[in-house]
Formats: C-alpha cells, sequence, structure tokens
C-alpha cells in the first residue's frame, strides 16, 4: 500500500487535520477549536485585544492568538511546529499530553460554535485575500469539529498503520534537543505518556461496550505492534537516540549527561514499555470479550462501518474530512471509476502504439541508485517546472528495525515553520524498496512532494495557524500527483514513463473502489476478492492485507487517490481560465502558495492566485 506522511502534531479531530488538518494522528485529544476560546490573561501570548486595528489586521491578530492558544497547549505540536516559540510570544507553554474520551468532543463542538460566531463577524470583504482564505479554510475545520460530535465512540486513536503506536516513537526519537529546558520538557511528556494510555484504555472499553470496537485482525495488528515495541527493553532506541542527541548539548556537564540518561533510561523501562504493554494487554482482553459478538461470529465477513448503527452516515463525514473533497460518496465512486476508465483506455492506446512497452517497462531502471542522489536528482529536475525553494536542506534517516514491520516504506516528517529549510526523510529498509519504485517514493515524500510543498508554503510567510489547518487529502493529493509526474523525471523514455504513472493510478484507483465497497456498501472479504480478480489481481493473501488494512483505516487510502484526482480536475479548471497563459509553473505555484485547504476553496480562490 501506499506511503504515509508522518505529521508533526498529535492533534486529532479525526486526523486530515490532525484536527482537520495538518496533523493525523491523535496523541493529543485536544482539537484547534479548544484554543479559540482560550484567550485568558494567563495565556502567555503578547495579545491585547483591546488594540484599534483594521479588519484585516484585527483578524489576523484574532487568529495568530489562536494559533499561540493551541500551541502552547500541546506540547509535541509546540516543539514539531517552532524551533523558537519565544519569537510568536509564547512564554508559557504545557507538557501535559492530555487524555482521550468521547466526552471531549462535545466540549470542542461547543467551543467550535462560539469561534464560529466569532469569525464570521469578521466582513470578509475587508480581509485581503490571504486573509479570506485562511478564514475559509478555518471554519471547514470548525464545522468539522461541529460534525464529529455527532459520533461519540467512532473515532479511532489506535489504527493499524498511523495509530500512536507507530507514530508517537518516532516523533520521541527525533524530538530534538537545542537546550537543557528540551531535555526537561521532553522528560515530562515521556513521564505523561502512563496517563495518557490510560484514558486509551478507558475509552477502548467504551467503545467495545457500546459495540462499536475495532475488528479482531486490527486489534492483534496493534496488539503486535505494541509488544514488538515494548519488547526491546534495555536496547529500546528511545534510549539510545536520547543518549546521542544529549551529546551535542553544550550547556551540560559530564554529570548532567548521566544524570538524564540515567533519568531517561528509567521512564522509558518503568512506564513507558510498561505503558506499551498495558495497551496491548487491553486490547487482547477486550477482543477477546468482543469475540461472541463480532460479525465473524454472526456468520458475516464485512467490517465495514456500514455494518454500524450510524456508521454511513460517519464513512461520508470522515472521507469529506480527510479528502477534502466536497463531493459525496456516490459521487466519488463515479469519478472514480471514470478516471480509471480513462487511464485504462490511455494504457490501451499506448500498448497498440508501442506492443513491447508491458514488458519493456519492468526493466525501467532508477537513473541513480542512493536515495541522496534521487533526491538531488529530482531537486534539480523540477526546477523548469515547480517555483524554488532557497537552502533547503534534508537528511535521509532510517527507520528502526524494531518497527520497520510497522511503519510505512518511507515518510516524510514535517519541519518547524520557523525552521522549514531543515527536514527530515525516514526510509523503511524492511520494505525492500529500490530502483524506479524507491525514486517514485522520494519524489512523493520528498521532492516535489512532501517536503517541498511544506517548504514552499512555509516560505510563503503564511499565517502561522495555517500550519495547523487543511486536509490530508490536500498533502496527499499532492504528493500522489507529482509522484505520478516523476516517472518523467527519471529519464525514462516518455512512453514508459506514462505507461508506470498510468499503471500506478489504476492501482491507487483500484484501493480507493475497494475502500467505498467495504465501507459503504459492506463487501465481504469474498466480494473484495472477487473486485481484485476481475483485474488480474488473485493472490488471497495479498487482497486479504489490502482488505484488513482497509477495514481497519476507512479513509485513509482515500486521500492519496480522492486528493491525487482533485488535483487533476484542479489543473483543468486552471487550463481553462489561463487560456494560452497557462503554464503548469504558474498551476503549480498558485496551489502551493494557497497551501493546504479543502478544494472547494482551492478553486474558488485560484483565479485570484493563477491569474494574478
Amino acid at each position: 500500500m501506499k506511503h504515509t506522511h508522518l505529521r508533526k502534531c498529535l492533534i486529532p479531530a479525526l486526523a486530515a487535520v490532525f484536527l482537520v488538518c495538518m496533523l493525523a494522528f491523535a496523541v493529543c485529544r485536544r482539537t484547534v477549536s479548544d484554543f479559540f476560546s482560550n484567550n485568558s490573561a494567563d495565556s502567555g501570548t503578547d495579545f491585547n485585544p483591546t488594540l484599534t486595528l483594521s479588519e484585516d489586521e484585527s483578524f489576523r491578530a484574532y487568529i495568530d492568538a489562536l494559533f499561540c492558544e493551541e500551541i502552547a497547549a500541546s506540547p509535541l505540536s509546540l516543539h514539531y511546529t517552532l524551533k523558537s516559540p519565544k519569537d510568536y510570544g509564547i512564554t508559557s507553554y504545557s507538557t501535559d499530553l492530555g487524555s482521550y474520551s468521547a466526552e471531549n468532543l462535545s466540549v470542542s463542538a461547543a467551543l467550535a460554535e462560539s469561534v464560529i460566531s466569532a469569525l464570521r463577524e469578521y466582513d470578509a470583504d475587508m480581509l485581503f485575500v490571504e486573509n479570506r482564505l485562511t478564514r475559509d479554510v478555518l471554519l471547514d475545520s470548525l464545522e468539522n469539529t461541529v460534525a464529529a460530535a455527532s459520533f461519540p465512540y467512532y473515532e479511532e486513536p489506535l489504527l493499524p498503520s498511523t495509530g500512536v503506536q507507530s507514530e508517537l516513537p518516532i516523533l520521541l526519537a527525533e524530538y530534538t534537543f537545542e537546550s537543557r529546558q528540551d531535555v526537561v520538557d521532553y522528560l515530562e511528556i515521556l513521564t505523561g505518556i502512563p496517563a495518557y494510555f490510560d484514558s486509551i484504555c478507558t475509552y477502548e472499553a467504551e467503545k467495545q461496550a457500546r459495540g462499536l470496537f475495532m475488528s479482531d485482525f486490527s486489534a492483534e495488528a496493534i496488539i503486535a505492534q505494541y509488544e514488538a515495541f515494548a519488547a526491546s527493553a534495555e536496547e529500546n532506541y528511545l534510549i539510545y537516540t536520547f543518549e546521542e542527541k544529549i551529546e551535542s548539548l553544550t550547556d551540560l556537564t559530564v554529570a548532567d549527561r548521566a544524570a538524564f540518561n540515567q533519568q531517561n533510561q528509567a521512564i522509558v523501562t518503568e512506564k513507558v514499555l510498561p505503558a506499551f504493554l498495558q495497551i496491548a494487554d487491553t486490547l487482547r482482553e477486550l477482543n477477546n470479550g468482543n469475540a461472541s459478538t463480532s460479525s465473524t461470529a454472526a456468520g458475516k465477513d464485512s467490517y465495514g462501518l456500514c455494518e454500524l448503527p450510524l456508521g454511513s452516515e460517519y464513512y461520508a463525514f470522515l472521507v469529506r474530512q480527510a479528502t477534502g473533497s466536497s463531493d459525496g460518496i456516490a459521487a466519488l465512486q463515479n469519478r472514480v471509476e471514470e478516471q480509471r476508465a480513462a487511464d485504462l483506455l490511455a494504457i490501451a492506446a499506448l500498448l497498440e502504439e508501442y506492443p513491447l512497452l508491458e514488458t519493456d517497462s519492468l526493466s525501467a531502471a532508477a537513473p541513480c541508485e542512493t536515495p541522496e542522489e534521487m533526491l538531488e536528482l529530482l531537486k534539480n529536475a523540477i526546477r523548469a517546472d515547480f517555483p524554488s525553494v532557497d537552502n533547503c536542506s534534508y537528511t535521509v534517516k532510517y527507520v528502526d528495525a524494531a518497527m520497520e514491520d510497522f511503519l510505512a516504506p518511507a515518510f516524510y516528517l514535517t519541519a518547524p515553520l520557523d525552521d522549514y529549510t531543515q527536514n527530515s526523510i525516514y526510509i523503511n529498509s524492511g520494505n525492500g524498496y529500490t530502483g524506479i519504485r524507491l525514486f517514485t517514493t522520494l519524489a512523493h515524500e520528498g521532492y516535489p512532494g512532501h517536503l517541498y510543498q511544506n517548504a514552499f508554503f512555509c516560505s510563503t510567510d503564511p499565517a502561522p495557524v495555517r500550519a495547523l489547518l487543511g486536509p490530508a487529502g490536500y498533502s496527499e493529493g499532492w504528493a500522489t500527483y507529482v509522484e505520478m509526474l516523476s516517472y518523467h523525471y527519471a529519464g525514462l523514455p516518455d512512453e514508459t514513463a506514462e505507461f508506470l504513472a498510468l499503471e500506478q493510478s489504476v492501482i491507487l484507483s483500484l484501493y480507493a473502489t475497494a475502500n467505498f465497497g467495504i465501507h459503504a456498501d459492506g463487501w465481504s472479504f469474498a466480494e473484495t476478492l472477487d473486485f481484485f480478480s476481475d483485474y488480474g489481481f488473485s493472490d488471497e493473501e495479498t487482497i486479504r492485507e489490502i482488505f484488513e488494512l482497509i477495514a481497519g483505516e476507512p479513509a485513509h487510502y482515500l486521500k492519496y487517490y480522492i486528493g491525487y484526482i482533485e488535483f487533476l480536475s484542479l489543473k483543468e479548471y486552471a487550463r481553462e481560465i489561463g487560456g494560452t497563459d497557462y503554464s503548469d509553473l504558474a498551476f503549480h505555484r498558485a496551489v502551493l502558495e494557497m497551501g493546504p485547504a479543502p478544494f472547494t476553496v482551492l478553486r474558488e480562490y485560484l483565479p485570484a492566485y493563477f491569474l494574478e
């Protein structure tokens, strides 16, 4: 399946956001709406609401204050979003991870409704286009937060491939130390993990009591991940990465380092690892108790959301939030089928003109071997079609062997808003990606994918709150769109590059249709197998893996393909309004400058950015 973009913040409101947004997995149960009503005098920010400002200046001051309140309340979000919080007026902040509960949905919804009212008090016509766009993205995010309250206990923090168990360890391992205070903050965050995990265990028990617990195969996969991480004990990478990071701190003495190392090891072995095992034990107990009422026990083989009482409604909500598309399920199903049909016709035309193309494409080679060489080639090859980003660097890192079985083939760790030129791309050696497959994966994660998209948007000096907003369908759709283009940057013959890109698009479309089939139409495994068999994919073990991944993460893989076809649609619109002045460079610049946003918002603002 597709690689994922590891987001930097841990504030859910159901993914895509990472509340809505640029935060997709959940560690803190706070949402963007939480800080929208917290403009308290002791907040640690510099905002003074009594200043006399123009409408536009007042709006910007307001959203900047909201950003500071949210970030100051979420320790991991703060660390991964800002390198220098003081530069944003943040002088105090929390190191508490918070808790996870269904009740927070209703609290967040009430707060979101009050902020929606406040945002609508601003006259959109009096705002500059950038702030009007930000206002619309905020409103969409908040409306999603309000809608989420209709589905208590449907949200799932423990997901097979993008859950807390896979993403939290990476965020902790990558937590940078610039000073002694960073070390102190980090250790306080570690200390809070057991309490946070306790709240997840309570939440999962409440889900199980309501018949909304995860499938047995998802539970088993997640249990294995938690146990694998905890099994490393004394050799756990949270211990040795900590030791490596504090070596570079000049404000620590040898004795300081020894004391901190000892403290970290004690917290990891006595608190963090037992907390991981606690979740594994809780899930095993809940899964065993769930067996008598599971769909398998009832003689079914369907694990789609549509099988649940409000499942169809929740799935529609989840798809909209995750993809950023305003189309309903039926419309999206049709669009996926139409795109697949068009791609298959294009493939047939290519094969008619080049009869050996299918065979020749199997031996398509990458233009270089190492990840660093591939990224440098891509960085230079895209210059004619994409606007430049100055002074942007990256480091290629490798997933720890203990986590190779549970993480994506590659992912990008989003850089701080105020230090966007320093980036990290992780490669999972356990997946064995090489050659053209690795090349296009690095295009997705690096240039001109996630790394480049994030760096370019940050270079435009957007309102800081934009770092927390925008559906994942934008970022994953963009990365998938440029991944398709990257075949042409690999130095392959045009017909080979086009064939491989079309083939990849067709495969992703099959995943998308299966997603709708499983969660909207209630497909069983047998029906899913029949569907893939119609397209020549009949290996039962592979299809079983796909079925379980889609069943376990309902809208996750739609972010890629629905986002991709939305970008194709947006590109066609740009051609219409641009006419003879259209260029790919101008289109790419426009959508990159607008940044992560729902596609209806992007379409509305495209003329203002594309024709400027």
